[in-house]
């Protein structure tokens, strides 16, 4: 594998992960937009125009170009293993706060619903998924 290939995959990689930093931003604000006694629309509004434009930020630079084709593995074997990695740490994070929830889960009943949950756990995992591969690929 030529340099230029780990170096194209190593920028393909730390988009992701800002893309899923930012993804995962919007969704916790979505999740917990109806729980907040004094909503704004301009919350939503700025969650949502946050992914847009990081969405469009990513694609204007390149992140998602058909050259690259994306793949669920990389070539280089380090790039593999930091991806495995973030995800064995999503895993463990939906874990801990699956069972976080479930102890809480007399006190949360009544106040959110099974959709506010379900973008939260999402949330969760696109922001667990960014920070890990960031923080391991930082030099």
């Amino acid at each position: 594998m030529s340099k230029q290939d780990i170096q194209t995959e190593e920028k393909f990689m730390s988009q992701n992960a800002w893309f899923s930093v930012f993804m995962g931003i919007t969704l916790l604000i979505i999740s917990v937009y109806p729980a907040l006694n004094q909503t704004s629309a301009p919350l939503l509004f700025l969650g949502s125009a946050a992914f847009l434009g990081s969405f469009c930020m990513f694609v204007i630079r390149g992140g998602f170009t058909w050259k690259m084709k994306y793949r669920l593995t990389y070539k280089d074997e380090f790039l593999n293993t930091i991806d495995t990695i973030a995800y064995k740490h999503v895993v463990l994070g939906l874990l801990f706060s699956m069972g976080a929830v479930y102890l809480l889960s007399d006190e949360l009943a009544l106040d959110v619903s099974h959709s506010m949950m379900a973008t939260f756990y999402l949330a969760e995992m696109s922001l667990i998924y960014g920070i890990s591969i960031l923080w391991q690929s930082r030099d």
